[in-house]
């Protein structure tokens, strides 16, 4: 879900996998002052067959006439609009990232040949990310080394809350209100003000890791102006906090020990015929001595090695490799790689101040104190002896503990129902959103398709033929895969 991964770009090497009362009706929200405004294009600089766009609505959805923001959107037509089959509004993931940018640059790259023949494709950069105006700043970076994110004492987890404390208070102090009205129901409804200004009845959805918390927002705030809706990587927000760490962690452990018997098995793995597990252990432990150096940089700790190597693991099978790289030159001394990594995963300010300050909008850790968070890291320790507990799901629980911003209170977990058959997709080794989270939000949504793909890393788009031509099938026809569809991993 975060710079991480959520989130889930086939071109960003590292990418972000979550105020207001209850929901009002969908029909109340279906009344905006933007419906009838429209879009006003221009071509999109040096981009050709691009346009750019902007789309203003209210800051707070609860005062529609009060102040507004700006939404940066980019589209590109069908290019055969013979064949055009309607507007695919596409979310990355994230949250955090910018649809608008890989909409506009990456198009080829992101989307297959048949979507962009058949769709109007339109990124949106969400409130608060990317090009819309205000961007998200905080006056504090969201991650300090200095401060364990895996406190082992009642001092360090006091430290790590008033952090948390302090760095929310600055993006509050350099972005307005803004942060107190990212909740993932808001972007809902800023997505059905740009169907609005589309002057399009029903869209297609295609949304990746955060994005399927955001589709599915979607869909159960506006079920009548969804034709098409697939969900690849989900997360199911009805699923406890408590145990969405404990899965999470279980799924980056069940990842590492994949990336280590590759190495096994793999003759031109740099680790072959060494023992991965304790490689690696031995080199945390190091680092948990005396944090590993960087040429030219700032030494690493060990938590940051761990968070870097989940960060390759997203991308496993395809840099199983550079993370095999990676431990053999931090053994050695320099951990630059990782440093690269962490530094594409962690230090971007924008997406980052982004993706805390949604997600702790959207997720309510309910932690209870020191004691409290002790006894869940016993648990995901357990369950993940080599990566201890590291996940973005982690990062994320204790990243919102102390945060000024009460979250959202939402009915998420509600059935979703009078919607078309959506679909749902889930990797069987995905270390960002297990596969259980994909088969419990298909559950939830009355008529859907669950689609397994049997391969690694975090989401199945463009990186299974198989799962990439099922997805391609469903948005332009409408039809779901058979009861049951499992894509093989190719050998």
């Amino acid at each position: 879900m975060k710079r991480y991964v959520m989130i889930g770009s086939a071109v960003a090497v590292a990418v972000p996998v979550l105020a207001g009362g209850a929901f009002a009706s969908a029909q109340d929200f279906g009344r905006t002052s933007v419906s009838d405004s429209g879009v006003s294009w221009r071509a999109c600089a040096d981009r050709p067959g691009a346009e750019c766009g902007v789309v203003e609505v209210p800051l707070d959805w609860n005062a529609p006439s009060g102040a507004t923001i700006k939404l940066s959107v980019v589209r590109r037509k069908a290019t055969d609009s013979s064949a055009r089959v309607g507007t695919l509004f596409y979310n990355p993931g994230g949250p955090g990232v910018p649809a608008a940018l890989l909409v506009r640059d990456y198009a080829a790259d992101t989307f297959s040949e048949e979507l962009r023949r058949r769709f109007d494709i339109v990124g949106i950069d969400p409130r608060g990310v990317g090009e819309s105006i205000p961007a998200l700043r905080c006056g504090q970076p969201v991650h300090n080394p200095e401060i364990s994110q895996f406190p082992e004492s009642k001092a360090g987890y006091d430290r790590l809350v008033g952090w948390n404390a302090a760095v929310g208070r600055s993006c509050l102090e350099s972005t307005g209100p803004l942060p107190a009205h990212l909740d993932t129901a808001d972007v809902a409804r800023d997505f059905d003000a740009v169907r609005a200004a589309l002057g399009e009845r029903k869209i297609s959805f295609f949304g990746k890791s955060y994005g399927s918390i955001l589709g599915a927002q979607y869909a159960r705030l506006f079920p009548g102006r969804v034709r098409t809706m697939a969900l690849d990587g989900a997360v199911d927000q009805a699923v406890p906090a408590s145990r969405l760490v404990t899965d999470a962690a279980m799924a980056v452990e069940d990842s590492f020990d994949r990336f280590a018997a590759w190495c096994d098995r793999t003759s031109t793995c740099v680790l072959h015929g060494r023992d991965v597990g304790q490689v690696w252990d031995r080199l945390v432990t190091a680092a948990e001595r005396s944090p590993i150096g960087v040429s030219g940089g700032r030494p690493l700790t060990a938590e940051e090695l761990r968070y870097s190597a989940y960060a390759f693991l997203t991308m496993t099978p395809e840099f199983a490799g550079g993370l095999a790289t990676a431990i053999t030159q931090a053994e050695q001394g320099d951990a630059q790689l990782f440093a690269t990594m962490r530094a594409q995963a962690l230090d971007d300010p924008v997406s980052t101040a982004a993706y805390r300050s949604i997600l702790c909008q959207d997720i309510d850790p309910r932690i209870d104190g020191f004691a409290d968070v002790r006894k869940r890291m016993r648990k995901i320790r357990s369950v993940a002896p080599h990566m201890r507990g590291t996940s973005e799901f982690w990062d994320m629980t204790v990243g919102c503990a102390g945060w000024p911003i009460p979250p959202a209170h939402m009915r998420r977990q509600s059935p979703i129902r009078n919607v078309p058959p959506i679909l749902v997709i889930g990797n069987t080794h995905d270390p960002a959103t297990p596969l259980r989270w994909a088969r419990s939000l298909s559950e939830r949504i009355q008529g859907s398709g669950l689609l397994i793909n049997d391969g690694d890393g975090h989401t199945a788009y463009r990186r299974s033929a198989c799962a990439t031509e099922h997805i391609d099938t469903y948005l332009v026809t409408g039809t779901l895969p058979a009861t049951g569809s499992v894509c093989a991993q190719p050998r």
